[in-house]
Formats: structure tokens, C-alpha cells, sequence
């Protein structure tokens, strides 16, 4: 069996998270989180990226506020980022290699098709309204949409319910442990995405994950590696 029959083997529906898995964004946000920091003289920690590791987008504002001293609310830090990274995904964020190409091959097989991120909202319909997902995608969910961020299950399981999937029959594909795992308690297969922001977890991601690919065109060329 080719790699594609594998992965795809008793499966009804994909879900794909967003950064650092369909679209090439994880530098974007560094690149927020210290400017933004920075505006109330703050240095950004050095740890950061994996305190905020896959919680959501409401959570980070708690972590912001409560952890790191910023005096805004929840509504305002999130219209900032908004507009602090809303350039960015529209016009230069790019797909991960071969993402297209995936999409188009679920569809040709009639496999259902959802975004679950922590991102917000806005953003999300940006980048997936600027690649030209749309069209692949029957649901869009967001951090706003849940309580609970990832490595909780919510997200996903909200995913599949609105598929009209069993769980079981759903295949995640993620770039960082906590959305992997947030895959495996939902009672997923589970994919991990290389991404260079999360090159140092790769072992970890190896250790959740059903399967590994650098990028999808991996799938293509039977490189997905069955963990």
C-alpha cells in the first residue's frame, strides 16, 4: 500500500490545525509577541513559545495579562494581534509545500474536510480565504469557539461532531505535541507536521503521532513515515 491508502485507510474526515501545519506562519507570531511586548516594555521570555503552545487564543491574553504585567483586556490584545499580523496572512504567509495538493486528493475521495486552530477567528478565515482553502473546508473552527484550549480534546471533538464523523474515523494533522496529543484524547489518528519553530519537539511529536511527514508532498511520494 502506498502512503496514501495508509493514512487514509477507514478514514471519513480530516482535520488539519492552521499554523504550522497547512500555512507557514509560526515566525509571524514571534515576530507579534516580542513587538507586542515590547510596546509595554517588556522583554519577551525566552520560553514563551512553549508556554503558549497550542492554548488558545483567549488563554494567551489571560497569560499576557496575568503572567506577564500587559494592562489590556482580553478584546483589545486580541484586536491588536489582529492587526499587528492581519498583513501578513493575507498577502505573504505561504502554504506548506504540497498542502493544496493534499487538499484536492481528500476531495477527490469524498473525505470530509475541518480547520481546528487556536488562532483567532479573523485570522483564520484570512489565511484560509488566501490560500484558497475555502472551497476544501466544510468547518472552520477557531480559539474563540472553545473554552478549552488544545492538548484538550474540545476542539477536535467539536470537529467531528460537526462533520457528522466518529471520531475514530478522523485523521488530525498537527505541528506541535499539545495539538497531537489534543488529537489522541479525541480518539484520532494522528499525523505530525515538521515545522522549523517546533524542530526541537520533533522527538516528542514522534512519540504521540500515528504518522510523520516533513510536508505533504511527503504523502505523494510515500516518504509519510508510519510511526
Amino acid at each position: 500500500m502506498n502512503s496514501i491508502d495508509i493514512m487514509l485507510k477507514d478514514i471519513d474526515a480530516v482535520i488539519f490545525d492552521l499554523d504550522g501545519t497547512l500555512i507557514d506562519s509560526m515566525g509571524v507570531w514571534s515576530d507579534v509577541d516580542r513587538n507586542y511586548l515590547a510596546r509595554f516594555g517588556i522583554e519577551m521570555p525566552e520560553n514563551l513559545p512553549d508556554m503558549l503552545s497550542g492554548i488558545s487564543i483567549s488563554q494567551v491574553a489571560d497569560y499576557f495579562r496575568e503572567k506577564l504585567g500587559v494592562n489590556r483586556t482580553n478584546e483589545q490584545m486580541l484586536a491588536d494581534w489582529n492587526e499587528m499580523a492581519f498583513e501578513e496572512y493575507r498577502s505573504s504567509v505561504p502554504a506548506k509545500p504540497g498542502a493544496m495538493r493534499w487538499l484536492k486528493a481528500l476531495r477527490d475521495r469524498n473525505i470530509s474536510m475541518a480547520v481546528g486552530t487556536s488562532n483567532s477567528k479573523k485570522l483564520a478565515q484570512t489565511a484560509v480565504d488566501a490560500q484558497n482553502f475555502r472551497p476544501f473546508i466544510q468547518v472552520l473552527l477557531t480559539g474563540e469557539d472553545v473554552v478549552k484550549g488544545k492538548p484538550d480534546p474540545c476542539i477536535y471533538l467539536l470537529a467531528a461532531q460537526r462533520l457528522g464523523a466518529d471520531p475514530s474515523r478522523c485523521l488530525v494533522f498537527e505541528d506541535l505535541p499539545a495539538g497531537l496529543t489534543a488529537g489522541r484524547r479525541a480518539g484520532m489518528k494522528t499525523c505530525a507536521v515538521f515545522d522549523l519553530y517546533s524542530r526541537n519537539e520533533d522527538g516528542q511529536k514522534r512519540s504521540i503521532a500515528d504518522y510523520y511527514i516533513r510536508d505533504f508532498e511527503d504523502i505523494f511520494a510515500d516518504r509519510a513515515e508510519v510511526l
